[in-house]
């Protein structure tokens, strides 16, 4: 049983655990890389060989979704997970997110104290199989006739990013930091500093939309480990153009499709967020609760 904080160093460590137990859109051994930055170390907890992706920042830890082990070991793992970290007589609360079940399971453990509020996020995921390009039908006039204005008055391309001016791709993430709304807030804005200035590395797919020339959005992610899925974990842009946003997502579910991912993943979203991904009509909704665990004294 240990923390890990040389992330570059146990590479392979890692990885091993995520290939053995990895099934959430998080568990990404570069996901854990790119969050380290600005106030935030990223760290491991492993126990024999499977784990917990985590971070501290400001004094504060918080897990990333997902527990690496089998289903039966996971309440022991996360228990061990908690155990481990408020032997630190320093750590005052950690944050936890799971699905709901595993809330409920952990509540009955007399040792944490955990209040009744949680935040719930929720992951719309998409059947690609169901994507038609075309987006015919009565249900898809908004996004289609959106799309086309857009195509029609100018001239729209989706390149590599790495094909793309990179000053271009950083004043989109400065824009799109610059112009988020108060109800969608900023989680972990290093991570996109990280990805940027390490050229994406770790990225599959990562893509702009162009418009007139003008590099507008980003895209990319990786696939979910045990599966078919693909997690889109990039959604950037820089709102100079109607529509570019939705637009994006339909190149992203094109290519993606042609690629033969089964699922495509749209990650945590609080309701307001969830509301533009809607637009896409997805399969079905996943949720995750974040909550606050403390020791009982």
């Amino acid at each position: 049983m240990q923390l890990i904080f040389d992330i570059a160093g146990k590479k392979k460590l890692i990885e091993d655990s995520i290939g053995k137990y990895g099934h959430g859109v998080e568990h990404n051994y570069w996901n854990l890389r790119h969050l380290d930055g600005k106030g935030t170390k990223s760290a491991f907890f492993e126990h024999g060989g499977m784990g917990v992706m985590c971070f501290n920042r400001a004094g504060t830890w918080e897990m990333l979704p997902g527990i690496l082990a089998p289903e039966e070991k996971k309440p022991e793992v996360l228990e061990k997970f908690l155990d481990y970290l408020f032997a630190d007589s320093n750590t005052r609360k950690i944050f936890v997110a799971v699905p709901k079940e595993h809330r409920d399971k952990i509540k009955n453990i007399r040792k944490y104290k955990i209040p009744e509020h949680c935040r719930t996020f929720y992951f719309p995921v998409y059947n690609l199989k169901d994507w038609d390009a075309a987006i015919p039908g009565k249900k898809w006039k908004k996004l289609r006739n959106l799309r086309n204005n857009l195509y029609s008055s100018h001239k729209v391309e989706f390149v590599p990013c790495g094909d793309t001016d990179q000053v271009e791709l950083r004043k989109i993430l400065h824009s799109w930091k610059k112009n988020r709304n108060s109800a969608d807030s900023l989680w972990q804005e290093q991570f996109y500093d990280n990805i940027l200035e390490s050229n994406f590395e770790g990225i599959e797919n990562a893509r702009s939309l162009l418009v007139d020339g003008i590099p507008c959005t980003i895209s990319g992610g990786w696939k979910i480990p045990g599966s078919n899925d693909y997690y889109s974990a990039l959604g950037l842009l820089n709102y100079k153009f109607d529509g570019i946003g939705e637009a994006a997502v339909m190149e992203e579910f094109s290519l993606l499709r042609k690629k033969g991912y089964g699922h495509v993943n749209f990650g945590q979203s609080d309701k307001s967020l969830l509301d533009f991904k809607k637009k896409f009509y997805p399969e079905r909704i996943e949720e995750e609760v974040l909550f606050s665990v403390s020791k009982n004294r």
